[in-house]
């Protein structure tokens, strides 16, 4: 029998996690704030048209995805008391430029208007979403933040079957070329904002190119 009062390591040799991360408490909180507003934001937009899209197909799945926005918002509230936050209210903010880019996408109210709604969420938002939350589960603390990593897991999963989906439905809906320049001119106006916003927890939401020391390019690539 081993001897319970031998001296062990605080991890076993297969256990490669690694205490330090990126973000402190109160950026991890200010994020998830962020987080949880935009998803909020999508669960309203998503829920407000399927009652207007008339494609029957298009409209099943905007039911199925405005279901997940609405559990990810749920995730991320829940988040918020775990960092210190007792207010979540206080945290659920838009980044700076994010209101400005929601109001863009929701904009497209008409029934003929599909492709830019689908355009809106597939082509720009959920694409930043992905990018924001990969960032954030690549370089956050593996072991004091591993229950904002587990949530990332979860929703990344949803956030990637469904841009399929959506990138699918606009396949299948544009079919003109006329089309495709609604679709790209669309998407332009949306990048913009989303760029002047820096991305959906703003600026620095999927890190930073500069470099923080005075480095040789040889040193920068290496």
């Amino acid at each position: 029998m081993a001897d319970p009062k031998k001296p062990r390591p605080a991890f076993a040799p297969w256990d490669r996690r690694e205490l330090p991360g990126a973000f402190s408490v109160e950026e991890t909180a200010r994020r998830v704030g962020n987080y949880k507003w935009i998803e909020m934001k999508l669960f309203e937009a998503l829920g407000g048209w399927i009652a207007t899209v008339p494609e029957l197909d298009v409209k099943m799945r905007l039911g199925t995805h405005c279901y997940h926005h609405a559990w990810h918002a749920d995730l991320w509230h829940k988040r918020l008391p775990e960092l210190r936050e007792m207010n979540p209210e206080r945290l659920t903010v838009p980044a700076d430029g994010m209101e400005a880019f929601v109001e863009a996408l929701t904009e497209p109210e008409a029934a003929d208007l599909t492709i830019e709604k689908l355009v809106g969420v597939y082509r720009v938002l959920i694409p930043h979403k992905i990018a924001a939350y990969t960032y954030h589960l690549n370089n956050t603390s593996t072991i004091t933040d591993a229950p904002t990593i587990r949530s990332l897991k979860l929703i990344l999963q949803d956030e990637f079957d469904d841009w399929r989906d959506g990138e699918m439905l606009l396949q299948s809906l544009i079919e003109t070329d006329e089309e495709i320049d609604r679709a790209v001119a669309h998407q332009a106006k949306l990048s913009k904002l989303m760029l002047a916003a820096g991305g959906i927890a703003g600026a620095g939401s999927i890190g930073s190119n500069e470099l923080t020391y005075d480095a040789t390019p040889q040193e920068a690539t290496a």
